[in-house]
């Protein structure tokens, strides 16, 4: 079944602008992307998804021809399943947002799949530091992968290549021209599971040009696939947990190599800024408290720290002119005589051996709950979403500090104190909430994907 061509002029249209932008001096495409970012500042979350009326039509007749697409996909492959393996192909291109390893595993220890990492380069505008940093932890991980883009081409290869018959995402974000949903269809079953969990009322967590058109969207929780179905008539969402939270139920054991100080006397505490300084959703404090956050450090010298930034803090301070390339390095070098900076996606380790967080981050606020240990909840005044009721059940027992003064007075009490007086609220509301089952998420997952196979 060959895309219809109203796809075609969809993706062909987003891809033209950018290789139009490709023939000017980098100048030139530096001022159009600095523009770009200024106009992203002043969507409203309530108007993304808003499309005219024709473009409505040709987004439901898009969406209509992907779904008779992935009948056929899936009635070939309940076929197929019974003579060879089902290949599982997995494409990222962030070593921080990638969180399906258990799921990896899963596939890999069947004898009914065949899974496959492919390494890929963000958007065209992204250095190459990235795909590396991608391909050296993925070359460290022992496990089957393949380059799906070529840096010395500098070309992003067809996935179609590979011969997946099931992709999945790591992000809508940063997804080439090559590599988008549309094209996809037309040979795999094409999923997604969220890179983070979601907690605002915000439509970047349903997006018509890249949600709307996958075959299944695995989601955290009931709440969020209703939230889906009402707002956007999704009929693509499955509810299975957050595969984030996988790691507390995971029984390796605990990772403390990342702590400089090793000490069990020692307090481990990991600040965790955002990047939103001015954009989206304006949740980040980092331009207020950062230098701040350094000086407690200091103040402190029972503690040891992880800074664990948001991966697009850098772009963001050195785009908005808070901070020169140099003056961003010197910062993080700063930092090393504290503890450690970590870049990675791993981080359920970090919590589980660590003592409390500082963050103005959205998802980890979820991600770090099962801890039971104590949040420092940085608030912005210039916060331009708000929570959904499953972020406000959780962020109510957590410490609200809204500026410098308030972190250092509940720090002292109660992390250097131990007086920790919201644990008994976070206890209660964590059996209300029941984030961590007694099964992986990636685990149902993988059953419900063998079950839309007809696989024992």
């Amino acid at each position: 079944m060959q895309m219809p061509m109203c796809v075609r002029e969809i993706i062909e249209k987003m891809h033209g602008y950018a290789s139009f932008l490709q023939k000017f001096p980098a100048k030139i495409r530096q001022f159009f992307a600095k523009r770009k970012l200024e106009m992203a500042s002043k969507i409203t979350f309530e108007k993304i998804n808003t499309l005219s009326p024709w473009q409505r039509i040709r987004f439901a007749l898009c969406k209509k021809t992907l779904k008779k697409l992935y009948v056929v996909h899936l009635q070939r492959l309940r076929g197929e399943a019974k003579r060879r393996k089902i290949r599982v192909a997995f494409l990222i291109n962030s070593t921080s947002k990638w969180h399906c390893e258990y799921l990896y595993d899963l596939f890999d220890k069947s004898d009914n799949f065949e899974p496959l990492m492919l390494a890929t380069k963000g958007s065209p505008k992204d250095s190459l530091d990235g795909f590396h940093r991608v391909l050296a932890v993925l070359e460290s991980s022992g496990k089957r992968f393949a380059r799906a883009y070529d840096p010395v081409k500098r070309k992003y290869l067809s996935l179609k290549m590979f011969n997946p018959d099931i992709v999945f995402y790591e992000q809508p974000w940063g997804v080439e021209f090559e590599h988008r949903v549309p094209y996809v269809a037309n040979f795999a079953l094409a999923c997604y599971t969220p890179y983070c969990f979601h907690l605002l009322h915000s439509e970047y967590n349903y997006l018509e040009k890249f949600h709307g058109f996958l075959w299944k969207y695995f989601v955290e929780s009931t709440l969020h696939l209703e939230s889906y179905r009402s707002k956007f008539n999704a009929d693509n969402c499955v509810s299975v947990g957050s595969l984030h939270l996988d790691g507390y139920l995971s029984k390796k054991t605990l990772d403390v190599a990342p702590w400089k100080d090793k000490s069990p006397h020692s307090k481990r505490i990991i600040y965790a800024p955002h990047f939103s300084i001015g954009v989206n959703h304006r949740m980040a404090t980092f331009h207020q408290n950062g230098q701040f956050m350094l000086n407690l450090a200091d103040m402190y010298a029972g503690t040891t720290w992880i800074v664990r930034p948001h991966p697009d803090l850098r772009e963001r301070a050195i785009g908005c002119g808070l901070m020169t390339e140099r003056e961003f390095a010197d910062y993080w070098s700063e930092w090393e005589k504290y503890g450690t900076v970590s870049w990675g996606g791993d981080f359920i380790d970090l919590f589980k051996t660590s003592d409390c967080l500082i963050t103005d981050c959205i998802s980890f606020l979820a991600d770090y709950f099962p801890t039971g240990k104590p949040v420092f909840h940085l608030r912005s005044g210039e916060q331009a979403a708000r929570f959904n009721d499953f972020a406000e059940s959780i962020i109510e027992t957590y410490y609200q500090i809204h500026n410098n003064a308030e972190l250092e007075r509940l720090f002292s009490r109660v992390i250097i104190g131990g007086d920790d007086f919201m644990a008994a609220r976070r206890r209660a509301q964590a059996k209300t909430l029941g984030l961590i089952g007694e099964e992986m998420a990636s685990k149902r997952v993988f059953d419900y994907i063998k079950s839309e196979l007809n696989i024992q």
